[in-house]
């Protein structure tokens, strides 16, 4: 393994751990209010009122890391760290005055933002959302200021502790919700204000460790600078593109029956664990290499590491896909049926979950996908791809609600987020002489074949459990039912896929016997496959 392969493996195992005591924080998080407001009006406004902070959040932060990282990268390599602190810092001066702006914005109009996102609000409902959203609205300044800490962290090769921060943040609002959540779903929202803050002050030490030196500089005419911003704005506009799905989702169910919204919320968080874990480690482990192999001009080896990207996700999402399908209602049932969450919610977050899962694989795909387009300096194809993905999400739902409920608008998703991945992956012959397609069919064929009887396996273990057991043992006998189904799939899906000789796990698989010293011929077989 090259220092480049083994410097990327380093990263991604660290975002990776990090990720996913950070996701496990945030279904403590979701199961804790969940157990104190249910899928109720409460946490419909409450969903509502953060969307926009929320948006902000997760795309303009994701946006400011990926303009800032590459320039300030580009000045520490060259040795010039006060003119990188320079940059950074008149970014994020104008970061932050951009935000509280924004800010002054948002609680003047909140009301106007309610009744775009959720008009199908009664009076009492929307009166406490725009409550809600005054509260939180401030909470898009500390987001700001901390995705840029984040970036600045990141050019220095510092992944832990930006990768926890959201962690931290659901740590807080987690003992919000125990200690004060019994006095009103307000004091929820001053948690998560308080939460964001959190999240960007916990970066302030390691900032500091690293070498960076604030400066009071306001130059926005910086070449550099203007470069950050201009790129942003495409990338912002690019990265929305699933937040948006989930506001276009809010808008039809805020009309349909209580708790929907709730429910969509609680469905697409489930989904998007192992994105969130896995996908997101590798999609940013690979960036740096597939940013080098760019600016190298070397097409055929940046078309590889695409593939072999793809590979890899697809080869743990679909099984993670499959695995959630089939065990949908026990493990909504398992996270979060408890307290005020009741079968009723149990039901429609799984029924939601199912077809949200159906779209996990192109998700993960276009995660790889991007990062190969920003990598190319090709900012506007996700962007122009992004919208037209957005109008096929908008047509679904309205063609869907009618007869699928919540349900339906969470397939028009993953029709959206599929038509989506297909149409960027094909775009990239204009820039990669191959796309390997033959290559990447294959692994997606095994992995297919070995994730369906994954599902079945684990289906059939836990009916049988169910059958052997009984309904009434308590959570503790459910988690040992999940667990043991669970387990069962992953073994089915393990040796399945050794026995289709795909070439992806053999290689993982003799890495890692190789360096426990066990030395077999999986490598030399996958070389003649």
């Amino acid at each position: 393994m090259t220092s480049m392969s083994k410097g990327i493996a380093k990263a991604a195992v660290i975002i990776m751990i990090m990720n996913l005591m950070s996701r496990v924080l945030g279904f403590v998080r979701e199961t804790v209010i969940a157990k104190e407001f249910g899928a109720t009006v409460l946490t419909d406004a409450y969903l509502v009122a953060y969307t926009l902070p929320y948006f902000l959040q997760a795309v303009l932060g994701m946006a400011l890391v990926t303009s800032i990282v590459p320039v300030v990268t580009k000045y520490l390599v060259k040795g010039e760290e006060k003119e990188a602190w320079k940059i950074a810092s008149i970014t994020l001066n104008w970061t932050a005055l951009i935000m509280a702006v924004f800010t002054l914005l948002g609680i003047v109009g909140a009301r106007g933002l309610v009744y775009l996102t959720a008009p199908g609000f009664d009076s009492s409902t929307t009166d406490l959302a725009v409550t809600l959203t005054i509260i939180m609205f401030p909470s898009i300044i500390f987001m700001g200021i901390g995705m840029l800490m984040t970036g600045v962290l990141n050019a220095r090769k510092s992944f832990a502790v930006a990768a926890f921060a959201p962690g931290f943040s659901s740590l807080i609002i987690i003992l919000s919700v125990i200690f004060l959540g019994k006095y009103g779903i307000e004091l929820l929202a001053w948690g998560t204000l308080l939460s964001m803050a959190g999240a960007m002050l916990i970066q302030l030490p390691v900032l500091r460790k690293v070498g960076f030196r604030y400066s009071w500089s306001w130059n926005l005419r910086h070449p550099e600078v203007k470069g950050i911003f201009i790129n942003l704005v495409p990338i912002f506009l690019g990265v929305a593109v699933n937040q948006l799905y989930l506001a276009i989702n809010r808008f039809f169910a805020s009309s349909l029956a209580e708790g929907s919204i709730s429910a969509l919320n609680y469905a697409s968080k489930l989904m998007n664990l192992p994105l969130g874990i896995f996908v997101f480690a590798i999609s940013s482990a690979i960036f740096p290499t597939l940013s080098e192999q760019a600016i190298k001009e070397d097409r055929h080896a940046l078309a590889l590491t695409l593939v072999r990207g793809l590979k890899m996700v697809l080869l743990i999402t679909l099984p993670a896909a499959a695995g959630l399908m089939a065990l949908k209602t026990p493990v909504v049932k398992l996270l979060f049926e408890r307290g005020a969450f009741d079968a009723t919610a149990t039901k429609m977050t799984s029924d939601a979950l199912f077809y949200f899962c159906l779209g996990m694989f192109a998700m993960a795909a276009n995660m790889v996908i991007t990062r190969a387009y920003y990598a190319l300096r090709d900012v506007n194809t996700p962007l122009y791809m992004g919208l037209f993905s957005i109008a096929v999400n908008i047509i679904a739902s309205v063609i869907l609600v009618n007869s699928m409920g919540h349900s339906g608008l969470a397939l028009a998703n993953t029709l959206a987020a599929v038509f989506n991945t297909v149409a960027m992956y094909f775009f990239l012959r204009k820039h990669l002489p191959d796309l390997f397609v033959k290559d990447l069919l294959s692994t997606v064929a095994k992995s297919l074949i070995s994730s369906l009887l994954t599902a079945l396996a684990a289906w059939k273990l836990y009916v049988y459990l169910q059958a052997a057991v009984g309904t009434g043992g308590g959570t503790k006998v459910l988690l040992g039912e999940v667990f043991l189904s669970i387990l069962l799939g992953m073994t089915v899906y393990g040796v399945t896929i050794l026995l289709l000789r795909e070439k992806e796990v053999l290689y993982i698989l003799t890495s890692l016997l190789n360096k426990l010293g066990i030395r077999l011929r999986l490598l030399e077989n996958a070389k003649r496959i």
